[in-house]
C-alpha cells in the first residue's frame, strides 16, 4: 500500500509572509504545480520495478493546496477531495521540536508543547484516513498539503520528534506499508522540476 504526500507549489505567503496565511499559489507556484501534473499523469518509472500510479487525490482546504491538486486532477483525470487534517499548522513546526545543544549530545528532558503534540495529533489522523483510502480501493493515493504536516506525519511514522527535512514546493514523498512496516521511500522526489523552479 503505497501513499504519495505532496508539497504545494509556491505561495503567495512564502514570497510575502505579512500577507494572509491563506494564499493562493505564486505565479512561479502554478508553474510548478503544472509541471508536477503533467509529469504524475505520465506514470513514470520511480524505480525498475514501480512507477507513479495514482488512484485517488486528496487536498488540503488552504487555497494554495486546492490549486496546486487541481493540476493534478486536470492532468490525472480524477476528482479531489478536501479532507480537513490535511490542513497545515497555524505555526512554525520546527521551533517546537527538542532541539540538542551539539550533535550527538542528549536533548534535555520534557514534554513538548501541547500544539505540536496536537498537530502531530492530527498527522496521525490524516495519515490514518489516507490509509483507509489506499485500502479501500487498493490504489495508491496521493495528498496535497503542506511542509510542516508532511514532516510531521513522517517523523510519526518513525516514531520520534528528534528530526527534521527541507521539503521543496510540488516535491513527492512517498511511504509505503509494507512487510509488517511503515518504510519511507522517497523525499522530496523532483524529477519534473528543473533546478530554476526548484523552492522551498
Amino acid at each position: 500500500m503505497k501513499i504519495f504526500l505532496a508539497r504545494h507549489g509556491q505561495s503567495q505567503w512564502q514570497l510575502n509572509p505579512s500577507q494572509d496565511w491563506d494564499t493562493r499559489l505564486s505565479e512561479l507556484g502554478h508553474v510548478q504545480a503544472r509541471r508536477l501534473g503533467e509529469w504524475c499523469a505520465g506514470h513514470h518509472l520511480l524505480d525498475a520495478e514501480s512507477r507513479l500510479e495514482v488512484g485517488s487525490l486528496r487536498a488540503s482546504p488552504l487555497k494554495r493546496a486546492r490549486e496546486t491538486a487541481g493540476y493534478l486532477a486536470e492532468s490525472l483525470g480524477l476528482p479531489v477531495e478536501v479532507q480537513p487534517s490535511l490542513t497545515e499548522a497555524a505555526f512554525h513546526v520546527a521551533s517546537e521540536l527538542p532541539k540538542a545543544p551539539a550533535p550527538f549530545a542528549p536533548r534535555p528532558e520534557g514534554a513538548l508543547p501541547e500544539r505540536y503534540t496536537a498537530f502531530r495529533k492530527q498527522a496521525g489522523a490524516a495519515l490514518a484516513e489516507l490509509t483507509r483510502v489506499a485500502e479501500e480501493t487498493g490504489r495508491p493515493v496521493l495528498a496535497v498539503t503542506h511542509g510542516g504536516l508532511v514532516k510531521t506525519l513522517l517523523r510519526s511514522i518513525a516514531e520520534t520528534d528528534a528530526f527534521c527535512f527541507k521539503l521543496y514546493n510540488c516535491g513527492i514523498n512517498a511511504i509505503e506499508w509494507k512487510g509488517g512496516r511503515w518504510r519511507i521511500v522517497h523525499v522530496n522526489l523532483w524529477d519534473h522540476l528543473p533546478p530554476r523552479l526548484r523552492t522551498t
